[in-house]
């Protein structure tokens, strides 16, 4: 009894020692533990808070595919758009990378459609985009084995290589409201090779989810206005060796296909 006794001084002391603190109802985790000044609620991961429907942009990114011998017909659709909003940090690098690219309104969006149809163009997928300002999203992939070895021009009269780790090569696109037009916006498109897997842990540590590298020689800053369109594609037939553009256009198979893609904006938000 007396052994009993002295246990429960014991246990009394230390409540009151430790100054009789209770966690409330609804503490969490997070709340309460730390690593020295690193609260447990500094990692967390964050992405999922609402954006107000006005930051938004609205897109829709169709892919097309041609067959090979087609590509001549393919760049007449990219004489029939527009060159004047388009900029290019060097034009003859990003024609030498085997590129096209071109601009068109609503009502030209239409005669497009017309002549994709002519040529027996395809759309293979249709997806919808709504993003934050400022935003990296992918419009294509290409799988990545590691063991590629990438033939590309990086300057002028300067061709070289290139073997990216395994993970995927495509096309990014970064849009954002064009500040001085209103309902317009600026996108621009760059190639670039990435390693997915460690999405999570990036967001949690305040980073982007995916480290995009970009491939010098084809970045291109682009404006349209709202249902205008941006057409990003191949500038020539694709050739025999791994190159920058048949990594990124060429769709191997039992029937190869050449692909090629549409973009619209729907909304620029505000």
């Amino acid at each position: 009894m007396r052994c009993t006794l002295l246990f429960l001084h014991l246990v009394l002391s230390l409540w009151v020692i430790t100054g009789c603190e209770v966690p409330e109802p609804n503490a969490t985790m997070s709340d309460k533990s730390s690593l020295g000044d690193l609260k447990l609620s500094d990692l967390e991961d964050n992405s999922r808070e609402q954006i107000a429907p006005d930051l938004l942009m609205s897109f829709r990114i169709l892919t097309y595919t041609v067959v090979p011998g087609q590509v001549d017909e393919l760049q007449k659709i990219f004489d029939l758009l527009s060159q004047k909003d388009i900029r290019i940090a060097n034009k003859s690098i990003f024609e030498a990378n085997g590129f096209s690219v071109g601009t068109g309104s609503y009502d030209e969006g239409v005669q497009i459609a017309q002549e994709l149809a002519r040529i027996g163009a395809v759309r293979i997928a249709h997806a919808r985009l709504t993003i934050p300002h400022d935003k990296k999203e992918t419009i294509s992939r290409a799988p990545l084995k590691g063991n590629e070895i990438i033939e590309y021009t990086k300057s002028e009269n300067n061709s070289t290589t290139m073997t990216p780790k395994p993970g995927f090569l495509g096309w990014v696109m970064v849009a954002r409201p064009d500040p001085r037009l209103r309902g317009t916006a600026q996108i621009k498109l760059f190639p670039a090779y990435w390693q997915p897997g460690i999405e999570a842990i990036r967001l949690r540590m305040g980073l982007e989810p995916i480290e995009y590298q970009p491939v010098s020689g084809g970045q291109v800053l682009t404006r349209i206005e709202e249902q205008g369109i941006v057409v990003l594609g191949p500038s020539r037939e694709m050739p025999d060796e791994t190159t920058l553009d048949k990594m990124l256009f060429f769709l191997p198979g039992r029937r190869p296909k050449i692909q090629f893609f549409v973009i619209i904006c729907d909304s620029v938000g505000t």
